[in-house]
């Protein structure tokens, strides 16, 4: 990106850096998609992936929107429609980009559970829909800025309040985000599982 005269005389200060994370809504698919997922019966960590990160809940293998049953091809086809308009949007085109889930999975989160901080690699966006969001009160999906200082003072304490955006999660919410940027969730208290499904993706 370039910066021209005009930008630097119409505005003394600019941002930059920015990180793009979008948010989408659909309820339809969240009763028939927590039936199938606690139909399988699924125990434990079956992906075997940084099983040290995850504390008190269930995760499938990391192929679920292989699946054919009919929910599972709805709620991927659904996903890429929005992952195209995130894509759309920030590249500032309008292109038929071709989106392959490299990863897909679900998650049931049960009491005291938790998932401590970590990125996604081998992909350029993520992405968290929340099935059931559980008991609200915990259980925050935390992101925490890509840009770090190891020194805070009056000048600069404006990065204190941007270190973290926390988001409540609800029954048919879709966050969808770059995959550089480090998130966990917090200490989940409620009695009601939480299902979410998760996807890592690449664009071409």
């Amino acid at each position: 990106m370039s910066i021209h005269d005009d930008a630097i005389i119409d505005k003394g200060v600019l941002e930059f850096f920015q990180t793009p994370i979008s948010f989408f809504s659909n309820c339809e698919l969240t009763n028939a998609l927590k039936s199938y997922i606690l139909s399988k019966n699924t125990k434990g960590i079956e992906s075997n992936c940084t099983p040290d990160l995850k504390h008190n809940l269930i995760e499938s293998n990391f192929n679920f929107f292989d699946e054919d049953e009919l929910v599972v091809q709805q709620t991927a086809k659904w996903i890429k429609k929005c992952l195209k308009e995130v894509i759309n949007t920030v590249q500032s085109e309008k292109v038929d980009y071709s989106i392959r889930f490299t990863e897909s999975w679900y998650h049931i989160t049960k009491t005291n559970g938790m998932h401590e901080p970590h990125t996604h690699l081998g992909c350029s966006w993520c992405g968290i829909y929340y099935v059931q969001s559980g008991d609200e009160g915990s259980g925050e999906t935390v992101f925490r800025s890509p840009i770090e200082s190891t020194y805070i003072d009056r000048g600069n304490s404006y990065l204190d309040d941007r270190r973290t955006i926390r988001l409540i999660p609800k029954d048919g919410y879709l966050v969808i985000f770059p995959s550089y940027l480090i998130h966990h969730q917090s200490l989940y208290k409620g009695d009601k599982d939480r299902i979410v499904v998760a996807f890592n993706s690449t664009i071409n």
